[in-house]
């Protein structure tokens, strides 16, 4: 969606403004107004300047309210604010785009719009989904910020960049595996015993004790505080994210295994998990630079609030 003075966009203002503060990062605000840009008889100078203007006025009140009158400001028209959001994301190398809920999920939860929706799939850089009614809810101290983790190498990436978020934050950190059995009515698996209820039991174990140590391996690996706190539960991958998030300030997750690189996409669990967390959540591309442990810091272009 795009920005205005509804409370998804403040809820988007105030995540956008937090991790702008824990990663050095400058904050821009951005307003897609409708209005056709390409030359046609339909162009109207005067009608595109009020439109402008309006809505550079509504920027600033926003700027105002939030109070850091160094944020970027910068209205474009487009008549559709998810194709605007995205060739901006693009022609800035943005670092990463925050929108809010939409005004009909519960209150504390994540549930992207439609702009947000579209967002989520395929733009090249991370997203960040606010919950409703964020910018409402008091100050916390310094809590949990988690991963969920499945062994790839975009989820690895994705650890080690929420170590950092959480050394900068000063929160405890927590990596989330999620095991799903294989269900005894499925088919087997590549690679899979094709033997009856015994052998399926005692795969499952074998791929259950490898879920677990690649778990204690990539926390392993995080190099220095915090140290990182293994999350290890059998059951329903996105029903364990969900119930995680309770718990969570900041929940990151990879997109799916496949699709266009460098885009993000959500899949089944990543979907579901972003309509549904209880915390704010961060999508992050696939096979991108956009995944590496700096890609949401102040190397990168600042981010951007939509």
């Amino acid at each position: 969606m795009g920005v205005d003075e509804s409370p998804g966009s403040a809820d988007a203002i105030a995540l956008a403004s937090s991790l702008a503060g824990m990663t050095g990062a400058e904050l821009t605000l951005v307003n897609v107004f409708p209005y056709e840009t390409h030359p046609s008889r339909a162009v109207n100078h005067q009608y595109e300047t009020y439109l402008q203007q309006d809505s550079q006025d509504m920027l600033e009140r926003l700027r105002s309210a939030h109070g850091d009158e160094t944020a970027e400001v910068k209205p474009i028209p487009n008549l559709s604010p998810a194709h605007a959001l995205h060739e901006l994301a693009e022609k800035v190398d943005a670092g990463l785009i925050v929108v809010g809920s939409t005004h009909t999920g519960r209150a504390g939860r994540v549930l992207p719009g439609s702009t947000a929706e579209r967002l989520l799939h395929g733009l090249p850089c991370p997203v960040a989904v606010a919950p409703k009614h964020y910018a409402h809810e008091p100050a916390r101290e310094a809590g949990i910020v988690g991963c969920g983790y499945d062994g790839s190498p975009a989820a690895r990436n994705a650890v080690v960049t929420v170590h950092r978020i959480a050394a900068a934050s000063g929160t405890r950190l927590r990596v989330i595996r999620a095991f799903s059995p294989l269900a005894f009515d499925a088919p087997p698996q590549k690679g899979a015993p094709m033997g009856g209820v015994s052998y399926r039991l005692s795969y499952n174990d074998k791929l259950q004790e490898r879920a677990s140590e690649e778990l204690d391996d990539a926390v392993a690996k995080l190099d220095g505080p915090p140290r990182g706190e293994r999350y290890f539960a059998v059951g329903d991958a996105a029903e364990i994210l969900v119930s995680a998030s309770e718990q969570l300030d900041l929940l990151v997750l990879g997109s799916r295994g496949y699709g266009p690189l460098h885009s993000v996409l959500v899949g089944g669990v990543a979907g579901r998990v972003v309509r549904e967390a209880a915390c704010p959540v961060i999508v992050l591309p696939r096979t991108a630079g956009h995944v590496e442990e700096n890609s949401l810091f102040a190397a990168t272009a600042p981010p951007v609030h939509g």
